[in-house]
């Protein structure tokens, strides 16, 4: 088998910091459901990694132009006479350098990536715009759609530190629990078995019983099991939170916030 030297350095340039981006970008905002392509999947580390050579090429050029003249009139004449080769070979330590500062530039863009995303300040910015809403409006388009997972759009945290209290009945008389959301797999909106852990545990075996606290760290759930379930979201400020975690049943603060997690991790 023969080694092919273009493509391990296409992967090494190109793949791996748009792999790198992508981690970033689904430890933010979870990554789309639906199966993709092999091309697909490689095209996107491409571009993302295209987008971190182009920013780090920005950076470079900025400071060589103002602080390093001289090495920059180097490289210019190298790119001119076609000698990049030889340059980069004898400026061994700056390819490393280099190379190690677009895994992590990769990994700043997957995180604007992520933001961008979850955040959509364009799209936000773009809707508070009187203009624009006149003409969706006249259209007939009441705003942009979302991919999210309503099981996502339901759980997810709109600021840091807000806490997410359940108030679940189960299935088949299965009883009353209540506690602060602490983890869930996301999972698509046709899957029913999805799993969710709740904290600071409380139960009643019918409406009209007291809640009880179970003496356990938590309980894992799952959505196939529950018939209903009441969502409070209590933002981080002390005079709403004691409240509202009153009306959930919960009589302390829980400690850590939710942890949204994919079926893989």
């Amino acid at each position: 088998m023969q080694f092919d030297i273009t493509g391990f350095l296409i992967f090494l340039a190109f793949i791996l910091p748009g792999f790198v981006a992508q981690k970033a970008r689904d430890s933010i905002t979870p990554r789309t459901l639906k199966p993709q392509s092999a091309v697909s999947e490689v095209g996107e580390f491409v571009l993302a990694g295209i987008l971190s050579h182009i920013f780090l090429i920005l950076i470079f050029c900025g400071y060589f132009q103002f602080f390093q003249k001289s090495f920059f009139a180097i490289f210019q004449n190298t790119l001119h006479y076609g000698s990049l080769p030889n340059f980069l070979w004898n400026y061994r330590p700056f390819l490393l350098a280099y190379f190690v500062l677009s895994l992590a530039t990769g990994y700043i863009v997957g995180g604007v990536q992520g933001y961008l995303i979850l955040r959509q300040p364009v799209r936000s910015w773009l809707l508070n715009k009187r203009p624009l809403t006149v003409v969706l409006e006249r259209l007939g388009i009441p705003g942009f759609l979302k991919n999210d997972p309503v099981w996502y759009f339901v759980f997810q945290q709109r600021a840091p530190g807000t806490q997410v209290f359940l108030d679940i009945e189960m299935r088949d008389s299965g009883g009353f629990y209540t506690g602060e959301l602490m983890s869930y797999g996301i999972v698509d909106d046709s899957e029913e078995n999805k799993d969710f852990y709740i904290a600071r545990v409380n139960f009643k075996a019918d409406r009209a019983a007291e809640y009880a606290p179970l003496p356990c760290d938590g309980l894992l759930l799952n959505f196939k099991n529950v018939l209903s379930m009441q969502v409070v979201k209590i933002p981080p400020d002390p005079k709403t939170r004691v409240l509202e975690i009153e009306n959930v049943g919960s009589p302390e603060r829980p400690e850590p916030g939710v942890r949204a997690a994919h079926p893989s991790g």
